[in-house]
């Protein structure tokens, strides 16, 4: 999936994650098992608040786009 990187979309997604109740525990693949989702978005929001726009920080913002996608039923 495509992801959007300007800077309302992320503000928003940043907004989504710091809102929503979260499941306590999420496995997003064989390889990805989160196991207290707070502070995974915590830690990836500090990400992004810290170095956007810069583009190596991307993958903070794919991460909470991901869990978006789990949390909302739409994930592929």
């Amino acid at each position: 999936m495509a992801y959007n990187y300007d800077e309302e979309s992320v503000k928003a997604l940043i907004n989504w994650a710091e809102t929503t109740q979260l499941p306590q525990e999420v496995t997003l693949s064989a390889a990805e098992h989160i196991t207290d989702t707070s502070i995974y978005v915590r830690a990836n929001i500090n990400d992004i608040k810290q170095h956007y726009p810069d583009t190596f920080y991307n993958a903070a913002i794919d991460r909470l786009y991901r869990l978006k996608e789990f949390v909302e039923g739409t994930a592929e």
